[in-house]
């Protein structure tokens, strides 16, 4: 029970005033921080705890204003009736509108305590109650309600209301939840945003923090809610552009937000994340599509195979705009067409698509070359967003079927320029040559496993396509008088081009600035009616950088990671033996790359990393470092095709596209399923990894001596409140929300703080 939206201090037995926080009192209180660790008092006056058993959290925003409505439920399991009190960590500035306690009747009080104010709260319970965790909340406010009763086996609803008004960032505006960074969860939750748009809507709607599900109500207002039970660890983020004038009007460019945050090194340096995007439900400012199905009917798809994949079919033909058009390939070792053409959709085309795709049988060999041939030789409609879905549930075995040959014709023979989306049906598929198909031409792989319904999945990959916007997105770096200035970004992701922009699925370009001073990325791309659109991004670090914006860092670092993975396999190397590929001239830098940013910020890749037998668990090898747990990193069978493959080119595509903090470095193991990293942390710009139960920050484990001159703080103790100090002004307080002790690095000296008794 460590993930959870507030802190409570509970006290069973005799009641007394919100002041005695300062009393000896406090040694006969619980105290649930939050962690949900259960600090009791002393063994005379032990009760039975008050313990978390739900939060729902609701928050809704309408304009610069946001109203958090925060609902728990709290219950006591003990024979006798308990006193609790709500100590709430809250942003600066927040209004309170209400506290209410049982069946909502019940008014009770609470008041908003300043920064400085709770800091020496907190200061006074981590001093005698020996815990550091409360610290991870220093720099916000507090919301501290009254003494209020929880009746025996009983639970209790509580709520507090806040409201507060958010001050916009070159036009973006950013909410926060403060929540701990405390890695296991348990206390089941939900959370529910309702975004209202402004008088000329909302842009760029992004969660850097966790994976939501949203939706758009007629009105126009997003709702967000959350697509998974487990929770990433760390504060809930939430940010948005304020659309004005002209910028939301039919026709105009891309809205555009950017963040920055300075590197863990001084801030000379930093990271940068600009997010081109239009957002809004798809309508006349949709480009066309023309959309080529190339579908896989050798002998091996039939069954339901073949079934579902005609029925897909049948649903992506008649889910099309008017205007748009379409065309059928099938393939075994030859090739079926449709039409010569894609065809525009109306009723007559589409009720001849379903009675040609009736009479397709699967039968032969696979050949992918001429297939896609076919595909990429049709004449293309001007102003039109081509598009090739391609599917197989095999390996090229008849005509060319050369790798190199099938990738080449995916690019320099694509004149047309065709988005290829590929989809592999089992197992038995080349993986590494259908990422490469697709990404060499701006399209995205797919894998339909065993046991996923293909129709579904196949529909999913199109639904993503729904509503283009613009589409040929180029950038350059530029100087602030608009000279090309390219050595002011390193590191840029992707390289000069951008992916297409759909509606609600924005483009995104992260790398690294060089000085602090501004700089411009500016660029062009196409709208629906083939008009060249520009644009223009100012990058000012010493204006928008901020410690609190780490997350940038992070999704840069994951990026980069993933491109460094998909580069080292497409030279033929995969990660199977990393000592074997660190000793190979030819992948040796790749290698050592990928494995310094793991440790630097705790990312886990393929070259760092192996997957347990079980699934259960992940062990990790960072050579050159004091950290070694588990033996050297096999990762996976070295393979073209299987369950090996398909998970390796999954998980590095995931990095390359990582738009949410993925903390628990959930990933693909070698039997499809998706597994977790126990023994890893990322907070601020740091990795951190248990050692024996002591968290080894990277500063330390990049040192030659593996930091073994080490001073050791106490928790309690004035130098550890001093350590403590310094790591809110880098932001890495959070680490003291971690189990057990933190190795890390300070002012050039290595500390060990101790987070509890010995």
């Amino acid at each position: 029970m460590k993930v959870m939206w507030c802190l409570i201090a509970v006290w069973a037995g005799i009641a007394g005033p919100a002041s005695a926080w300062e009393s000896d009192e406090l040694d006969a209180r619980s105290i649930i921080l939050p962690q949900s660790r259960v600090i009791r008092p002393a063994e005379r006056m032990a009760r039975q705890a008050v313990a978390l058993e739900k939060v729902n959290a609701r928050i809704l925003v309408n304009g610069r204003c946001a109203v958090t409505h925060l609902e728990l439920n709290v219950r006591n399991n003990g024979s006798s009736p308990a006193e609790a009190e709500l100590l709430l960590p809250v942003p600066e500035g927040v209004v309170v509108k209400g506290f209410y306690y049982g069946d909502g009747k019940a008014a009770w009080q609470a008041s908003l305590m300043p920064a400085d104010q709770a800091r020496r709260l907190y200061d006074r319970i981590v001093a005698r109650r020996k815990d550091p965790a409360l610290l991870e909340f220093a720099g916000f406010g507090a919301i501290r309600s009254s003494v209020f009763p929880v009746p025996p086996r009983a639970s209790v609803k509580l709520g507090m209301v806040y409201e507060q008004m958010l001050n916009p960032t070159d036009g973006r505006l950013d909410y926060v939840l403060p929540r701990t960074e405390a890695l296991s969860g348990g206390v089941p939750w939900t959370v529910r945003v309702e975004l209202a748009p402004g008088e000329d809507g909302l842009g760029n709607v992004f969660i850097p923090s966790h994976q939501m599900e949203r939706h758009q109500l007629r009105d126009g207002t997003v709702v967000l809610t959350l697509a998974e039970e487990r929770m990433n660890p760390g504060p809930f983020r939430l940010s948005w552009q304020e659309i004005r004038g002209k910028e939301g009007e039919p026709g105009s460019g891309p809205d555009i937000s950017t963040y920055a945050t300075p590197d863990a090194g001084g801030g000379k340096n930093g990271y940068f994340l600009a997010m081109l995007g239009k957002d809004g439900e798809p309508g006349e400012n949709s480009i066309l599509r023309e959309v080529t199905l190339v579908l896989d009917r050798s002998g091996s798809m039939r069954g339901d195979k073949l079934a579902r994949m005609k029925e897909a079919a049948r649903q992506i033909v008649s889910g099309l705009n008017p205007g748009e058009r379409f065309n059928i390939i099938t393939y075994n070792e030859g090739v079926n067409l449709f039409e010569a053409a894609p065809v525009e959709k109306n009723e007559a085309s589409e009720k001849a698509a379903h009675a040609w795709l009736d009479a397709v049988v699967a039968r032969g060999g696979t050949n992918i070359y001429e297939a896609l041939a076919a595909a990429l030789s049709q004449p293309a409609h001007e102003g039109m967003l081509p598009v090739v879905l391609f599917l197989t549930d095999g390996l090229p075995t008849i005509g060319r079927t050369s790798e190199k040959s099938i990738v080449a014709l995916a690019g320099e023979g694509n004149k047309a320029e065709r988005r290829i989306f590929t989809i592999g049906v089992g197992e038995d598929v080349n993986a590494p040559l259908l990422r490469r198909m697709a990404e060499v031409s701006g399209g995205l792989p797919s894998y339909v496993l065993s046991g996923e319904n293909l129709e579904v999945k196949l529909s999913q990959v199109f639904n993503r396509l729904y509503g283009p916007v613009f589409r040929n997105v180029r950038y350059t770096v530029c100087s602030p008088d608009g000279r090309e200035q390219p050595g002011r970004v390193q590191d840029a992701i992707p390289s000069g081009i951008l992916p297409d922009i759909y509606s609600g699925s924005p483009a995104v370009l992260v790398g690294r600035y060089v000085g602090t001073g501004p700089f411009l990325i500016k660029g062009t791309c196409l709208d629906r009616n083939n008009r060249e659109r520009t644009f223009s991004i100012t990058v000012d670090p010493q204006r928008i950088a901020g410690m609190k914006d780490d997350f940038v860092a992070r999704l840069w670092a994951a990026r980069k990671i993933g491109s460094l993975e998909t580069a080292l396999m497409d030279m033929g190397g995969t990660p199977s033996d990393t000592e074997a590929l660190r000793h190979n001239p030819k992948t040796a830098e790749l290698v050592e790359e990928i494995m310094r940013l793991s440790r630097d910020f705790g990312i886990m890749s393929s070259a760092a990393s192996f997957f347990a037998d079980d699934g259960s668990s992940a062990d990790h090898v960072f050579p050159g470092t004091s950290l070694r747990s588990g033996q050297v990193g096999r990762v996976m069978q070295e393979s073209r095709e299987g369950m090996d493959a398909i998970a390796l080119q999954e998980n590095a595509v995931a990095k390359k596209r990582e738009l949410t903090l993925n903390k628990y470095n959930i990933q693909m193991d070698r039997r499809g399923r998706a597994v977790s990293f126990s023994g890893t942390a990322q907070i601020a710009q740091n990795g951190y990894f248990n050692r024996n139960g002591v968290w080894m920050e990277s500063s330390v484990l990049s040192l030659p001596d593996g930091g073994r001159a080490v001073k050791t703080v106490q928790v309690g103790t004035p130098e550890y409140a001093a350590v403590a100090d310094k790591l809110v002004q880098s932001n890495r307080q959070g680490l003291l929300a971690l189990d057990g002790s933190v190795m890390v690095r300070l002012d050039g000296e290595t500390f060990l703080m101790q987070n509890s008794l010995p």
